[in-house]
């Protein structure tokens, strides 16, 4: 039987160093982290990552491609038996670089595809950034690697996503992933480009299209607790499978460049439980005071409407990073679908 609070999956940050400057980046990556963790410290992370019961992990930036040493770390994850992805804007994926992907042991590897060519090329701050991801792509799948695409829907891409999609079946793409943009990072230069709750109803309308011609998953940040929720988790084929909160300190954990120890990559400061400099990382997932908002969540805390709604045991307020974010809190959401569609509902009926 799996410990109660089992790291399945790790998000790590392998470099903040990127060759793209998008304006929606929740992590303003551009230059390296100052004291990013050395060679030998990141390839002891990796068996730290192995002995907490990590089974797959994520390697993102940044651009991890960036980290010379990625390959090594590749290498010493799979030598544990861990499923190991890749996340990358595809800027310097010639076929070169695509046979050393595929020869370094990675399962998949998922390109960020934000728009249409004058969308993608906009958002990601780099002419000529659309071109590239496409003969990436051409690339990795030449090398018989499995490859995904993520897109963060905002005001700028939201109206073409259904382009965005004609484009990844043209391009063989394997599977997409799309998440909200956070106004977080650099994008907090750009809280335009952010969608309002009540935007977010169009997103899940996409996601709930019929006969979709590649699997589209949604990302934790957008749904929570409709009737059609088992659909958006599973690229509306038929499940059982419900939202089941934010995972974050239980079965995911996110580390940065640095050492830096959160539930999930994608929440900011105010959630760091450590680093594994000062402390093993073992000691810090097995605290049982560490990741206190979801280990030790109280019903009582809630507020709004999550405190009254009928699944908050089990969703929690949905998304942590995405609640605090947009409110500075997160004993209440409002990006949650069920609450969303309750108001149109009533609205009708006035």
């Amino acid at each position: 039987m799996r410990p109660e609070w089992a790291a399945d999956l790790c998000v790590w940050e392998v470099t903040l160093a990127c060759n793209a400057r998008c304006v929606h980046c929740g992590s303003d990556a551009g230059k390296v982290r100052p004291s990013e963790l050395s060679p030998q410290e990141a390839i002891e992370l990796c068996d730290a990552l192995a002995r907490i019961g990590v089974r797959h992990v994520t390697l993102s930036g940044g651009e991890p491609l960036m980290r010379q040493d990625w390959p090594a770390l590749v290498r010493r994850l799979v030598g544990h038996g861990l499923r190991v992805e890749m996340i990358t804007n595809g800027l310097c994926v010639d076929e070169a670089a695509a046979h050393e992907i595929a020869g370094s042991g990675l399962a998949s590897v998922t390109l960020s595809i934000d728009g249409t060519e004058e969308v993608h090329d906009e958002l990601r701050g780099v002419p000529g950034a659309w071109r590239l991801a496409k003969q990436a792509v051409a690339s990795l799948r030449a090398q018989g690697l499995q490859v995904g695409a993520v897109t963060q829907v905002n005001r700028a891409n939201l109206g073409c996503l259904a382009e965005i999609e004609q484009t990844l079946v043209e391009w063989g793409i394997g599977g997409w992933q799309l998440q909200l943009t956070v106004p977080m990072g650099r994008c907090e230069q750009h809280p335009e480009l952010a969608l309002e709750p009540a935007e977010v109803p169009a997103v899940m309308d996409f996601i709930l299209g019929s006969s979709r011609p590649i699997p589209l998953y949604a990302a934790d940040n957008i749904g929570w607790m409709l009737p059609s929720e088992p659909r958006i988790r599973s690229a509306n084929r038929p499940t059982d499978r419900f939202y089941a909160g934010c995972q974050a300190g239980l079965r995911v954990i996110g580390i940065t460049s640095d050492g830096t120890v959160r539930g999930c990559l994608s929440m900011p400061p105010e959630f760091n439980e450590g680093n594994v400099r000062l402390r093993p990382l073992e000691e810090i997932w097995n605290d049982p005071k560490a990741f206190a908002y979801n280990r030790c969540f109280r019903q009582e805390e809630l507020s709004g409407a999550c405190a009254a709604c009928a699944f908050r045991r089990i969703c929690r307020a949905g998304c942590k990073t995405i609640a605090f974010a947009s409110t500075g809190q997160t004993s209440h959401n409002p990006f949650c679908a069920l609450a969303l569609d309750s108001a149109q509902v009533r609205a009708r009926l006035r």
